[in-house]
């Protein structure tokens, strides 16, 4: 059916009013263009949805390249920048190292050994066939030696007390000590406690009458197992730094590296605190240090050391 027979249908049904039948042309006309309207607007969406995409596709592409780009620029700003400074603190290194050399040339620094180190050192050196322990104290240029061990049936203390009269470090290393003090505690094994009180009444005074004799056997028996150490008079002694292995615990390297990595003041040598960034470089100074004093202090030894011209 075409339009003029829908026109001709309407009529037949419709009453004859102009402006009655315009109003359902009208409507079609509306809904027409609204429909139209509509198809074009979704037409519309869609182109744009499409055209976006297209953008945000060649924007994030553009951004990736940028950012590819960028990014390789950065790291080798990062990678210039790193050398940079690589060679800044390696010169920095060299020149710290440098300070301390020639601090150390002209003047000694201080380093304090516990006595726990003496005392493991010593213990590694002993001959343990008689004597069980020994242990060392430092006072003021003074030692107090705790010898523990055994003799047939008897177990024993000797505690001796002494001086520092003179240390040596040069060409002859040695301590002079003078004796001023001692007490021997003896008990028999298995016995009951009478008979170790007898022991030991005995035992410090057959001390004492001992050792004021000009050679003092008894003495001589205890500590003849310690290398280094011999008797020069009466109540003087004498310790040969070397023999008795002192020379070379001092010497050893190690524990003045781990010494100067934990120190905290900064001003007692030059370039310290840069020095500590490395302890292959802390290693390269000890390396060159010689001794040159020692002093015996409460709970530690002073060992100064310094840098020899060369």
């Amino acid at each position: 059916m075409n339009r003029q027979d829908d026109k001709k249908a309407m009529f037949d049904i419709m009453p004859a009013d102009n402006e009655v039948t315009a109003k359902p042309s009208l409507s079609r006309r509306l809904i027409s263009k609204t429909l139209q309207h509509a198809q074009d607007a979704v037409e519309f969406a869609s182109d744009t949805s499409r055209n976006i995409a297209g953008v945000a596709d060649a924007a994030l592409d553009a951004l990736d390249h940028v950012t590819h780009h960028t990014k390789r620029g950065v790291e080798g700003v990062r990678n210039t920048v790193r050398d940079m400074v690589s060679e800044t603190s390696e010169a920095a290194r060299q020149v710290a190292l440098a300070m301390a050399r020639a601090s150390l040339g002209k003047s000694s620094l201080t380093l304090y050994l516990p006595e726990m180190l003496l005392n493991n050192q010593i213990r590694k050196r002993i001959d343990r066939t008689e004597i069980d322990d020994i242990k060392i104290e430092c006072g003021n240029d003074r030692f107090h030696i705790e010898l523990d061990g055994h003799y047939r049936r008897f177990l024993y203390r000797l505690s001796l007390e002494f001086n520092v009269l003179e240390c040596r470090i040069g060409q002859e290393k040695y301590l002079r000590l003078r004796q001023v003090d001692e007490h021997l505690d003896l008990q028999v094994r298995h016995a009951g406690t009478l008979t170790n009180w007898a022991t030991r009444r005995v035992g410090n005074v057959s001390f004492e009458l001992i050792n004021s004799l000009p050679i003092p056997f008894l003495i001589n028996h205890l500590v003849r197992d310690i290398p280094g150490i011999q008797k020069e008079g009466h109540r003087l002694w004498y310790i040969d730094l070397e023999e008795a292995g002192f020379i070379d615990f001092i010497n050893n390297r190690s524990w003045m590296v781990d010494k100067l990595l934990s120190l905290t003041d900064f001003s007692i040598l030059p370039g310290l605190n840069i020095l500590q960034e490395s302890r292959e470089l802390v290693q390269q100074l000890v390396d060159q240090f010689e001794i040159r004093g020692l002093r015996v202090q409460s709970g530690r030894l002073e060992v100064q050391v310094g840098i020899g011209s060369e």
